[in-house]
């Protein structure tokens, strides 16, 4: 796990904080499950569907890409309080049960232990409109080099979670 120095405060608060209860949506979500899309891709049948809605002549180099595409969460938080510290918190502790949760699912499927997930939550002035997203994709053909400094994300707090590493 990879954060930059925004994030991490925020993940040591979450740690260790007993599971988050996911909203509806977001237990849908991890109960419909993976598929394998166009390529060998991983994606999540509740973003996926039956692909109907996507382009199905992905190359191998471009996985990830599309991966990234497709499993773009939106992490409800409406519900959350709204002063700050404790809505980051709260946004936080959402993604970080649902990505752990979302791992699960994945569990055994080919390619699995190549899923990452990409956690931002918006920390700028603007931080209930930004709100929080959870983004999935495999470490396989050209893994967008976007997340290899983390530190040039100065308006979100990121973290990079590898399926193969132990979570909550």
């Amino acid at each position: 796990m990879r954060t930059n120095a925004v994030m991490l405060p925020l993940w040591q608060a979450t740690e260790g904080g007993g599971l988050e209860v996911l909203p509806d949506e977001l237990r849908d979500l991890v109960d419909f499950g993976w598929r394998i899309g166009p390529a060998g891709a991983l994606v999540l049948v509740g973003c996926y569907g039956d692909g109907s809605g996507w382009r199905g002549d992905w190359q191998a180099e471009d996985i990830a890409r599309h991966e990234l595409e497709v499993n773009d969460v939106g992490i409800p938080c409406d519900d959350l309080p709204k002063a700050r510290d404790q809505f980051l918190h709260g946004a936080v502790a959402r993604s970080r049960a649902f990505a752990d949760a979302a791992f699960r699912a994945a569990h055994g499927l080919t390619a699995s232990d190549l899923l990452v997930a990409v956690v931002s939550v918006g920390v700028d002035d603007d931080y209930l409109m930004h709100g929080a997203t959870v983004k999935f994709a495999t470490r396989r053909g050209r893994f967008p080099s976007t997340y290899a400094d983390l530190e040039r994300f100065q308006y979100e707090a990121i973290a990079i979670l590898d399926a193969c590493e132990g979570h909550e």
